[in-house]
């Protein structure tokens, strides 16, 4: 059985896994069989920032059938490659439009640009992951373009493109939207600015049913962040579409009162959990030091409940229905960064929520590394900051500042504890191990892949962690991002599970292109040997540093994807690194066997 990949992180609710992996298991990998095989190379513009998606077993329009990898550059071009050599199938990559080349930025010296101070990409265009409907064979995706490649003349387009031969199945709609029914009686309703908004949160679509017999209704969810965090007169957006009429049907303003708040998750998208409801985590508020206006949300877990256009003109209601805001009462005047940090920086929404699905719960942490676990139900999670609705208190999540300090006080999180930041971009991932039973892996700032188990009830325990450090040896208080991981096993099947990370060996890449490491550990089996603390240690089972004269830029916030028996790995090189087993011709048989099948 073949799997897609047809959104960041496997599945609507965001797990990171994938559970239909037969070829690649730790006996394997661990093996040391795993090789680099090729690589999917283009040369428009080297900073894939988007996630590939893999379709296997499409009929192209080559008259072939392929397992195609998808790559979406900052040039606005799709790309589709076969995903078992690494060379185009169609005879040029589509282009969607002009992106932006930003101008120097007026207030910072080269190569700071308009939109990215520290001028590490080049072009923007397709920054976020898009979605794949395998069902009508659509690919969503939102381009940044303009008609001179200026930043004032730039303009958001949502775009439907046949991924057999890279056409277009309806002309580009341009994203606009004012939250004119969240206005305040007598003021100007808040307006999406293209110019000022960054797009980098991955598409969400779903496939909801509104009542029994009702035909099924495919959602798309686009998550807006900005260009800049501090002074800037936008706002964070989710808007809906009807991907089947292919219409904005509803908008949703994070700071309809202010200012900022924005919906990045560094490059995690919105989630859904089985009921269709969607969840965001919100970020900075435009004027740090203010006690948000009601109604706006910033640094807030926010359930957002979509309601349907009633016909086919009319708009329907995107509105939240719940909110957790933790630091809404908090005098930030006071906290003026006693670990050398900015802490009225809390920006919650550096990662995702991941809504877990089976269980009543919903998580997730974000620049503070401390994470927070609530209940799904609408009255439980509550409206506000209070505590008590935690399924659990809060929890430090990505380090361990000591014995005795509580996450829940807030004094406590405006610390550098090691001197060095702890933060949260890649979004935990989640899978039910046929050993330990459900499980988080997350891998922050400055630290090593951790494990947890996690329980109904909401309570985590601390499993076990790596001995790798993310930018290890780096000095001073860089060292973003921190890992991003994916899990894969054959179902339930022990001795199947491995976690995949992608982190910068050294380095900050926010500030610099770095170089990347890819490594693999066992989901289950501890390695016999403790780290030098004394905790459980993770068993890495192979690194891709293992291969000679391998090395790779890498690409921010991207997670590897890992299906059929290949690891893509995106990088800030201009190309996909693929991965794959080095087998004898009777063990590839056997793979392959295995790979089709039926379960």
């Amino acid at each position: 059985m073949s799997t897609a990949v047809t959104m960041r992180s496997y599945d609507v609710a965001r797990t990171g896994a994938n559970l239909e992996e037969k070829i690649l298991t730790p006996q394997r990998v661990g093996s040391n069989l795993l090789r680099k095989l090729f690589s999917a190379v283009f040369d428009d513009d080297p900073r894939l920032e988007a996630q590939p998606l893999y379709a296997p077993g499409l009929g192209m329009s080559d008259g072939q059938q392929h397992d195609v990898l998808y790559v979406c550059t900052m040039a606005n071009n799709v790309w589709a490659f076969d995903a078992n050599d690494g060379k185009p199938i169609w005879p040029k990559p589509i282009n969607l439009g002009r992106p932006i080349l930003p101008g120097p930025d007026p207030h910072n010296p080269p190569p700071a640009t308009e939109i990215d101070r520290w001028g590490i990409n080049h072009f923007w265009g397709i920054l976020s992951t898009p979605a794949m409907d395998l069902e009508t064979k659509t690919l969503y995706v939102v381009i940044w373009t303009s008609p001179d490649g200026s930043v004032n003349r730039a303009i958001y387009q949502l775009q439907a493109i046949d991924i057999t031969n890279g056409h277009s199945r309806h002309d580009p709609l341009t994203i606009e939207a004012t939250a004119d029914a969240q206005a305040a009686p007598g003021a100007a309703p808040a307006r999406f600015v293209p110019s000022r908004q960054k797009q980098r949160a991955s598409l969400l679509l779903t496939k909801t049913q509104e009542r029994p017999g009702s035909p099924p209704r495919k959602t798309l969810f686009i998550g807006f962040g900005m260009t800049h965090e501090e002074h800037d007169p936008t706002h964070g957006w989710v808007i809906a579409y009807d991907v089947d009429e292919f219409r904005r049907t509803a908008a949703w303003c994070t700071t309809p009162h202010a200012t900022g708040c924005g919906i990045w998750q560094a490059g995690q998208g919105p989630s859904a959990d089985e009921a269709g409801e969607v969840y965001v985590m919100t970020g900075n508020y435009g004027n740090e030091n203010s006690v948000p206006a009601p109604g706006d949300l910033p640094e807030s877990f926010v359930k957002l409940h979509y309601t349907p256009p009633a016909d086919h003109v009319s708009q329907g209601k995107l509105e939240p229905v719940a909110w957790f805001t933790p630091f809404r009462d908090v005098d930030r005047s006071d906290l003026s960064g006693q670990g050398q940090d900015n802490f009225k920086d809390y920006d919650l929404g550096s990662a995702g929520p991941v809504p877990i699905p089976g269980m009543s719960l919903v998580l997730g942490a974000g620049k503070d590394g401390v994470l927070y676990v609530l209940d799904k139900d609408t009255a439980k999670f509550g409206k506000g900051s209070d505590y008590r609705v935690l399924k659990q208190p809060p929890l430090f999540f990505t380090y361990f500042p000591g014995f005795g300090i509580d996450a829940a006080q807030v004094g406590n999180l405006d610390r550098l504890y090691t001197g060095k930041t702890h933060h949260l971009h890649g979004t935990p991932a989640f899978w039910r191990s046929p050993t330990h039973g459900p499980m988080l892996f997350v891998w922050g700032e400055n630290e090593c892949l951790r494990a947890w188990t996690l329980r109904e009830t909401g309570e985590l325990k601390f499993l076990a962690k790596s001995a790798e450090i993310a930018s290890a040896g780096l000095g001073g208080k860089g060292g973003m991002p921190g890992g991003f991981t994916v899990v894969t096993s054959d179902g339930g099947t022990p001795n199947t599970g491995i976690v995949w990370t992608l982190a910068p060996q050294s380095g900050d890449a926010n500030t610099h292109v770095v170089r990347g490491i890819l490594r693999a550990y066992d989901a289950s089996a501890l390695d016999p040997i403790p780290n030098a603390d004394g905790t459980p240690r993770l068993k890495l089972l192979w690194h891709s540093d293992h291969i000679p004269d391998n090395a790779f830029n890498h690409s921010k916030f991207c997670p590897p994807v890992v299906a059929d028996g290949k690891v893509f790995v995106p990088t800030y090189d201009g190309r996909v690194d693929v991965y794959g087993l080095h087998l004898t011709a009777r063990g590839q048989r056997r793979a392959t066997n295995a790979r089709r099948m039926p379960r």
